[in-house]
């Protein structure tokens, strides 16, 4: 295999017979140039096959043109985050560096996590990235780590989780909660149950207190509150000791959590609608195809969410966004009606 070549500056000089100030400037297109020595300078970097070295322009300006993303493809709704994200930076001419809190699909000790949290950031770092986007796993795990970007100025935006220092994006939960508690308190529910996710991130909190104030405009509703887990391990005890309660409708903090709560009313010998109303939270496609009945669901607009993360990213890099207070953009959402909730 033969060594890789890169065509620098100073052999299309050499091969046009110009100074290599002229052209650096013809090349990142600055300053006065005569449009003949311009094309002539093109016309041999396209020859030669001459590509920037990011690198050297990195230390030139300062930035690398690239951002860390530590948002895992976790489900259909981060990967459309992600979509969003990429075809934003595509727009920005920036890269994204990707890592996340595991590898190999290892379960790692609280400890050796903290351990390799730190590796990670110190990954993203050490390539001097412009810019850091995180989702709220990944913030609540680095946890005193995040000292390590604050420390540093680096802009970070993190989705559906607000930190001191950084900017988010999330979703507007009280127009979620308040949709799905006005549609089962119409059918009739007066039973409601909420299943909800770990109150150490900021949607998990927002999405139930929301809940909470939505059903307390209702004064003859029953609210039964259980909090659930990220682990699929853990849901299903979780979910029995809820339905135990007799409620008569499950708001869940995601669909495949309702997809377990599907399953544990079946080995309970209740029957979705009639016994029990389900309702979602970020309308997944594939959970849409796995539940029977089809899974009525809070859509959330997860591309749009990735745009406005990158974006928002973009504006601090670029200082577009100089304001020292934090930008904390709220997209909404909709409620889907399928046939998981039904009359009471």
């Amino acid at each position: 295999m033969k060594p890789r070549t890169q065509v620098s500056l100073k052999q299309i000089a050499a091969a046009t017979n110009l100074s290599i100030s002229t052209v650096s400037r013809v090349l990142r297109n600055k300053g006065e140039i005569s449009q003949e020595t311009r094309e002539k300078v093109l016309e041999c970097a396209k020859k030669l096959n001459y590509r920037p070295n990011l690198l050297i322009q990195g230390i030139q300006t300062g930035r690398t043109g690239n951002v860390g993303i530590m948002i895992p493809p976790y489900d259909e709704h981060w990967s459309r985050i992600l979509e969003g994200i990429h075809d934003t930076l595509v727009e920005y001419d920036y890269a994204g560096i990707m890592l996340w809190e595991r590898y190999a699909g290892k379960v790692l000790s609280p400890q050796e996590k903290e351990t390799f949290m730190l590796k990670q950031m110190h990954r993203l770092i050490d390539r001097r990235v412009d810019g850091v986007i995180l989702w709220p796993r990944v913030s609540e795990v680095y946890g005193a780590h995040l000292d390590e970007l604050e420390s540093r100025n680096l802009p970070v935006v993190t989705i559906d989780h607000e930190l001191d220092f950084s900017d988010s994006v999330i979703t507007d939960e009280r127009l979620g909660a308040e949709l799905v508690a006005r549609h089962l308190y119409q059918l009739g529910h007066r039973r409601i149950a909420h299943l909800s996710g770990h109150q150490e991130w900021t949607w998990a909190k927002l999405r139930r207190r929301y809940f909470e104030e939505a059903l307390s405009a209702y004064p003859d509703v029953t609210y039964i509150h259980q909090v659930g887990s990220d682990y699929a391990d853990n849901i299903p005890p979780l979910i029995r000791q809820m339905l135990e309660k007799k409620p008569t409708a499950v708001f869940s903090f995601s669909d495949w959590a309702a997809f377990e709560i599907y399953k544990v009313a079946s080995e309970m010998g209740l029957r979705i609608p009639e016994d029990l109303s389900v309702v979602g939270y970020s309308d997944s496609h594939k959970i849409a195809q796995l539940t029977n009945p089809p899974l009525t669901t809070v859509r959330q607009k997860s591309r749009q969410i990735g745009i406005e993360a990158a974006r928002i990213l973009m504006d601090r890099i670029s200082g577009k966004e100089k304001s020292s207070k934090r930008v904390r953009t709220v997209i909404d959402c909709e409620l889907v009606i399928r046939n998981s909730t039904a009359p009471l």
